[in-house]
């Protein structure tokens, strides 16, 4: 059996990136509670995870863009004691003018990828913060530094993902949670395909395999590491980016009236 590191929680576990994330926290010892829309598409991932590894496997099968099903996910997580890492890797997309998307597909992409995380996090964060342990994994996007016309909605939910994440980790500091922020690039998977821009029609250069991704988010878990970036070259990017926008809120938190506006 598991060797007592609990039960790691993964939505969007019907494939791709949560599958694999799935046996690799099995590999380290967690059991498993896998949520995905489909049970057909969840059953095979959770017979494949028990092949390779003595873990308990559970499935539950919802769609967190739907308000009933976020709720009894949140009921059912919020309740278990057991449940030590969540990773929030659900996550849909439509991408087009804005103009031409439906209000449908506008509504899904923001109650997934930003009402069902906030909410999912909100349901295990006290149980963490009391046992004094647990990870929160928070998938996000390079995209979500980079505006870009016709993705804008996708890439605005996922900035939500990083502030949001950001403004958590101040919070818990010193509590013995993480909250842990992975930023990949492309990610060949089916993710394209559903949100109706096939990956074929990206630049190969700029696309990574769906293993290599998280075999580097879990070796950055195994670290503990606050924030992942599987395709940075350079740490030095982002801790410079950092002070620039840490200069900039500087600046922008006082009273006085900038003099190119002043009369």
């Amino acid at each position: 059996m598991s060797d007592g590191k609990g039960t790691a929680v993964v939505t969007g576990a019907t494939g791709g990136v949560g599958a694999l994330y799935a046996a690799g926290l099995a590999e380290r010892g967690y059991d498993l509670l896998l949520a995905g829309r489909q049970q057909k598409t969840l059953d095979p991932v959770a017979k494949a995870v028990k092949q390779k590894a003595d873990v308990k496997v559970d499935t539950l099968v919802a769609n967190l863009a739907e308000a009933k099903d976020l709720a009894r996910v949140e009921a059912r997580i919020s309740s278990d004691p057991a449940i030590t890492a969540l990773v929030n890797n659900a996550g849909v997309a439509s991408f087009g003018p804005f103009a031409t998307l439906s209000s449908a597909a506008l509504d899904e992409t923001t109650a997934v990828n930003i009402t069902a995380l906030t909410r999912l996090t909100h349901a295990v964060l006290p149980g963490f913060v009391a046992r004094g342990a647990g990870s929160i994994i928070n998938i996000a996007s390079v995209l979500a530094f980079h505006p870009w016309p016709e993705f804008g909605v996708y890439n605005a939910s996922k900035a939500y993902v990083v502030s949001f994440s950001q403004a958590l980790q101040g919070e818990v500091a010193g509590k013995g949670v993480l909250v842990q922020v992975v930023i990949p690039p492309a990610v060949d998977t089916d993710f394209w395909n559903k949100a109706g821009l096939p990956v074929s029609n990206l630049p190969a250069g700029a696309v990574m395999k769906p293993q290599q991704l998280v075999d580097a988010a879990l070796k950055g878990l195994d670290r503990g590491e606050s924030w992942v970036f599987p395709s940075l070259p350079e740490q030095a990017v982002w801790d410079d980016h950092q002070k620039t926008r840490q200069a900039l809120v500087g600046s922008l938190m006082n009273g006085t009236l900038a003099a190119r506006y002043a009369a």
